[in-house]
């Protein structure tokens, strides 16, 4: 049986909607408001790599019992344990290439899209609720980093939005400039690290247009509009209930721990 517990399709939920919908798997779908501290429940799976996993929030897969948390595992086990169309790289060195893209996007992109996108939706989401509810429900979040995550949500402030968009500069112009030469990121066909780099880079049109336009990265907008138009991206996407999910946010990936 296979389980994948998500919330609405951006940044690390998206990720395995979109490999699984590449590989025709059939699945059970979970999908819980991680805003509404649902993944914290009873009957939520959980493990010791689950519960301090870095991306904090989710998703999470469950494939016949066992417990995956971490979304470019996630998207490793995907591409090798299901039939379908491989995503991952066929050659040594670009597996290498996915695998040091996928570490750059968690720890330089990753970090600071989750600050953008609490800021700029989550925090506001937070502070118009009863102020003692919400802090009584922070102050039972386990682990501490992931309490400490969340409870800096509500003090942000345009420092650490500063600090976040300047954390972009670099990142964004080797993507704009290794795009230059390759429609991919690791090798000559679409891979795993492809569908990484867009599901943490698309929301970032919106919450840093100065960075990420078609004037200033016209390499990672084409790399963008590619992989949005392909059938299994269009289908992840649509599995919104919301409606907007370019605004759904939560504290993740740790920067401390990937360092």
């Amino acid at each position: 049986m296979l389980e994948l517990y998500h919330w609405e399709p951006n940044t690390f939920f998206l990720k395995p909607l979109i490999a699984l919908a590449e590989k025709g798997v059939p699945y059970s779908s979970r999908y819980f408001d991680a805003t509404r501290f649902e993944q914290f429940g009873a009957g939520f799976p959980s493990s010791v790599e689950s519960r301090l996993h870095l991306e904090r929030e989710g998703p999470v897969l469950v494939h016949d019992g066992f417990i995956v948390a971490s979304s470019f595992f996630m998207l490793e086990y995907i591409a090798e344990a299901f039939p379908g169309p491989s995503l991952l790289p066929a050659q040594p060195y670009d597996r290498y290439r996915a695998h040091a893209s996928g570490q750059r996007m968690a720890l330089l992109v990753g970090s600071a899209v989750s600050t953008l996108g609490c800021a700029r939706y989550l925090a506001p989401e937070l502070r118009a609720r009863p102020a003692q509810t919400t802090r009584a429900q922070i102050a039972a979040i386990e682990p501490l980093e992931r309490r400490a995550a969340w409870s800096a949500v509500l003090e942000a402030d345009e420092r650490q939005v500063t600090a976040a968009r300047a954390q972009l500069a670099a990142p964004l112009q080797r993507l704009e400039s290794a795009l230059a030469g390759s429609a991919w990121l690791a090798g000559p066909d679409y891979s795993i690290a492809d569908i990484d780099a867009f599901a943490m880079l698309t929301p970032l049109p919106d919450l840093a247009p100065e960075l990420l336009n078609s004037s200033a990265a016209p390499n990672i907008m084409g790399f963008l509009q590619r992989i949005r138009a392909r059938p299994a991206v269009r289908d992840a996407l649509a599995l919104s209930r919301t409606g907007k999910p370019g605004q759904a946010f939560v504290p993740g990936a740790e920067p401390s721990r990937w360092g």
